[in-house]
């Protein structure tokens, strides 16, 4: 089965107050940790969709496909990220802004959808649903058809027995760098405990 997957980096940073993704988390750009959290081999495209040039090259530096965009509205960019998709059965959508999240979560995804893939798959914390989401290819059409100003929740509310929830191995997968106080509590999580 392939599965690709679609890392939405368009995000204005309104809450942030600048460019969330390129900001230094433990050394490196919020957004080269999204991408060092794919596991290996078990995606067969990824791209990621953004606006801005600073994080296309990022992406040509890290080896990464990248569409770079001039639109505004959410739904559109998934639009444009979900034709790239063409020919997978199932697409990851992933926020560029959640650093978090684990190789082994990411596959234990990958592998609920395998099992099932006509559901949409979400990881979850204690049984509370969040992003990522792994759409299989019957919802491509869907998310190429979103309303504006709607995201791939829409999909979600319109399928809603179709959704099926994988446990995350921690709670801070699902954190997300919406401010810096955000990023702080996130790079908190990344140090190493103290030793006693």
């Amino acid at each position: 089965m392939k599965i690709g997957c679609l890392i939405l980096a368009s995000g204005q940073g309104k809450r942030f107050g600048s460019n969330k993704l390129l900001a230094d988390l433990c050394g490196r750009p919020l957004l080269a940790h999204a991408l060092n959290s794919l596991p290996p081999g078990v995606f067969a495209k990824v791209l990621v969709v953004t606006r801005w040039p600073q994080v296309a090259q990022l992406c040509a530096a890290q080896g990464v496909a990248c569409l770079l965009h001039d639109r505004e509205d959410r739904s559109d960019v998934i639009r444009l990220g979900i034709r790239y998709m063409e020919g997978m059965d199932g697409c990851l959508v992933c926020q560029g802004d959640q650093p978090l999240c684990r190789p082994a979560s990411l596959a234990a995804l990958a592998q609920a959808f395998e099992r099932q893939p006509g559901c949409i798959h979400r990881l979850a914390w204690q049984g509370v649903g969040a992003s990522p989401v792994l759409f299989g290819a019957a919802y491509f059409a869907a998310l190429a058809s979103l309303p504006p100003k709607t995201g791939g929740s829409a999909v979600l509310k319109r399928f809603p027995q179709q959704v099926r929830l994988t446990e995350a191995q921690c709670a801070c997968e699902l954190w997300d760098a919406d401010t810096p106080q955000a990023l702080e509590r996130i790079a908190r999580a990344l140090q190493p405990p103290l030793s006693p």
